[in-house]
């Protein structure tokens, strides 16, 4: 049923702009409408399975996204199983989405939620969530690569404006970055795109990267630390070469710990 609800809905390039909105101040939860939907598309690519709850049962189902739809501000659901609970979601309209993404744990609350029928199969649709539960967790730790003067640039998805710094820290899922303030205007939840972190022998990595800490740094009026993790890195050849890396330095690292 899901491939063929798929080629019904075949996948379209987003193209809407979306309005940003100031992040909720619960860091767990994601409420800017281009995370929202960041998150969904990752959901819909990624997650074969998810994890479904009716307040009017006990009883656990599963589903899947079958497409995000940013230009309708709405998302496909494909039909529950087992197939008990489609009578359900008809009659309550809403649901408690679960699953995991990035190994973390991951909630939505979906809510006004119709069926539909497109050539004899049963699919569900409702309007985008306003947020999503993702309590966001660091599971690398970050070593200390200020001394190789890395450099970083970027391009914020909200103000459009480029950004450049030197990386401060590396772990396997993100690095830390010192930029200036005067006119980055980065906040948690921002995403970075078209980033390019230039490692020794001038090899460059290239991905998105998402904000997850914007602080001043060492009180500094003009400076930022800023802390994000890697999204969409370019190539299975790039990811290697990062991999490389942060290896070497946490060898290197080990090693300055057992001289002392």
């Amino acid at each position: 049923m899901l491939t063929l609800i798929k080629k019904i809905f075949a996948k379209k390039k987003i193209t809407q702009e979306v309005v940003p909105a100031v992040e909720n101040r619960n860091p767990n939860f994601v409420t800017d409408p281009s995370k929202v939907i960041h998150l969904l598309s990752a959901i819909e690519a990624d997650t074969a399975f998810c994890t479904i709850e009716l307040k009017n049962s006990d009883e656990i189902y599963t589903s899947h996204i079958i497409e995000v739809q940013a230009a309708k501000q709405q998302i496909l659901l494909d039909a529950l199983v087992p197939n008990s609970g489609n009578e359900l979601l008809r009659q309550c309209k809403e649901l408690k989405l679960t699953t995991h993404l990035n190994n973390i744990h991951l909630s939505i609350a979906i809510t006004n939620i119709t069926p539909a029928e497109s050539l004899g199969e049963q699919y569900f649709k409702a309007p985008l969530p306003e947020r999503i539960y993702y309590p966001q967790r660091r599971t690398s730790p970050r070593i200390s690569i200020s001394a190789y003067n890395l450099t970083f640039q970027g391009t914020s998805n909200r103000t459009n404006f480029t950004v450049g710094g030197i990386v401060c820290d590396i772990s396997r899922g993100g690095i830390g970055l010192i930029i200036s303030s005067s006119n980055s205007r980065l906040m948690r939840g921002d995403l970075l795109k078209n980033c390019t972190l230039t490692l020794p022998n001038k090899i460059n990595i290239h991905f998105e990267l998402l904000i997850r800490s914007s602080k001043p740094y060492s009180n500094s009026r003009t400076k930022l630390l800023i802390g994000g993790h890697f999204d969409q890195l370019k190539s299975p050849k790039e990811q290697n070469q990062l991999e490389q890396f942060f290896a070497l330095v946490e060898r290197s690292q080990i090693r300055q710990k057992k001289d002392y």
